[in-house]
């Protein structure tokens, strides 16, 4: 480590990995390395096996900065930090060993690892190479007797598609073994343990004080909705695997309504677990009256909380009018209120999911989900050699004509019609003539307006809320 560090001191070389998928001309591939495998070790016993190691030196480095700025770092600390290397240095011993090397061999550990890479940086220049050349030939054939890229050009270039090295790697974790960084590090980490143990606090006073069973309430409708009916969407995505088309023209299933009606069975019965979980036994309407008693009162904190919060605006909107005033300003000041979000918020969220609608929309969002992970995860199982290099990917084209060739791209303003609610199928005609399904979003109501993008048209598009929407059928 120690000849490791003073090499990063006096070399500025910039270490590339290969550029898979580039042909240089040259049959060899990429390989894992010494080098590669060193780094990955080097990532593993920091991030996770000498956790155990800093755990116990957190106490030593939980000193506020004005302790620290008037006596410094301390003797215990810089113990510490031996203690830490002697660590590493074990560790690297260890990995040299695994690796085939005896006791007394460092320095032919550390030869062959600079060896490594080395080649690296000697296959990844190549690459890069190879890459800049194809861009420059695809760069001709699209324009012609174009003038080359200027020197400056081509710096920027390698900048710009220059990827991680194992250099950089490497630089990274010599720098972890100075003191700096270590101070550094054990320091972030005192202030990551007070921060969650500070959060835990809070979670503890939010789930047993005064507002606590609207809280808790609220956690287990979480969880049930997001973690433990997962087996039954999977379960029930098939039945939701409905093309926009088909749901026009036929409406919702039987089968749908059937999972929903399951969906709301499975609800109520965790529902009635809960209750008599509270202490309320079967007495799910004494639930619900305390929870609405819990959420009126906590509605009147955050109204109170929102009246004090515009007094100190209007303080401060004077003081900026007469700040404005006295610097001949005659514009006036602008001032963004949020509004605190209430129990009551949350509360009709969760209800929402138990209309047909929301868990209709829910399911087919779900399907679509389902449908993009499976063309991705497909994407990655293709080999390599199906994969078209990055070359042949690469076209250069003129910026201008390729915006001017393209369709417009802009808004419709849709009005929720009357009879129409969340997850609603509205059939429209768009700017092109052409026929559009446009699902009404949640947190609308009739009469509301909503904006969705469409192609073809460079402003806004108005359709008026007398659009009939799509049949509904179970």
């Amino acid at each position: 480590l120690k000849h490791g560090q003073q090499r990063r001191q006096s070399s500025g070389a910039a270490m590339f990995f290969a550029l898979t998928g580039t042909d240089t001309g040259d049959d060899e591939a990429p390989k894992d390395t010494i080098a590669h495998r060193f780094c990955a070790f080097a990532m593993k016993t920091l991030n996770e096996d000498m956790d155990p190691l800093f755990e116990r030196f957190l106490p030593l480095f939980d000193q506020d900065r004005l302790e620290l700025a008037q006596q410094g770092e301390t003797h215990e600390q810089y113990a510490a930090y031996r203690e830490y290397v002697a660590t590493l240095e074990e560790n690297v011993s260890n990995f040299a060993l695994q690796e085939g090397y005896s006791p007394g061999d460092a320095s032919n550990f550390l030869r062959e690892l600079q060896q490594a890479v080395e080649e690296d940086k000697v296959r990844a220049e190549k690459q890069v190479e190879a890459f800049l050349m194809h861009m420059e030939q695809q760069r001709k054939q699209k324009m012609g007797d174009a003038p080359p890229l200027d020197e400056g050009e081509v710096q920027l270039m390698r900048k710009l598609f220059r990827p991680q090295t194992v250099d950089d790697l490497m630089q990274m974790l010599l720098h972890m073994t100075e003191y700096t960084a270590f101070s550094s590090l054990m320091r972030a980490k005192v202030q990551q343990q007070k921060f969650m143990r500070e959060l835990e606090r809070r979670k503890k006073e939010l789930m047993m004080g005064e507002m606590g069973l609207a809280h808790r309430f609220i956690s287990f409708a979480m969880k049930l909705l997001n973690d433990d009916l997962q087996e039954f969407y999977s379960r029930c995505l098939p039945i939701f695997d409905q093309e926009a088309a088909d749901l026009q023209n036929h409406g919702h299933t039987h089968e749908q309504h059937a999972a929903f009606q399951e969906y709301t069975s499975m609800i109520e019965a965790r529902l009635l677990e809960f209750c008599h979980q509270e202490g309320f036994g079967q007495d799910a309407q004494a639930l619900f009256n305390e929870l609405q008693r819990l959420l009126q009162k906590d509605q009147q904190h955050v109204a109170e909380h929102l009246q004090r919060v515009l007094a100190d605006v209007e303080r401060r909107k004077a003081e900026l009018r007469s700040r404005a005033q006295d610097e001949g300003e005659t514009e006036q000041p602008l001032v963004l209120i949020c509004k605190p979000a209430a129990l009551s918020d949350l509360m009709n969220s969760l209800i929402q999911q138990l209309e047909y609608q929301s868990f209709s929309a829910s399911m087919r969002y779900r399907v679509e989900q389902g449908r993009l992970m499976k063309a991705i995860m497909a994407d990655l199982a293709k080999p390599a050699g199906e994969l078209p290099p990055p070359p042949g990917d690469l076209e250069v084209v003129d910026v201008e004509e390729e915006c001017q060739s393209r369709p417009a791209i802009g808004t419709m303003s849709l009005t929720v019609p009357e009879g129409c609610e969340v997850g609603s199928q509205m059939s429209i005609t768009g700017p092109d003539g052409q026929p559009l399904c446009v699902t009404v979003p949640g947190g609308l109501s009739p009469g509301m307006a909503f904006e969705v993008p469409c192609c073809g048209y460079s402003s806004g598009y108005s359709v008026r809320g007398d659009v009939p929407p799509a049949t509904t059928s179970y």
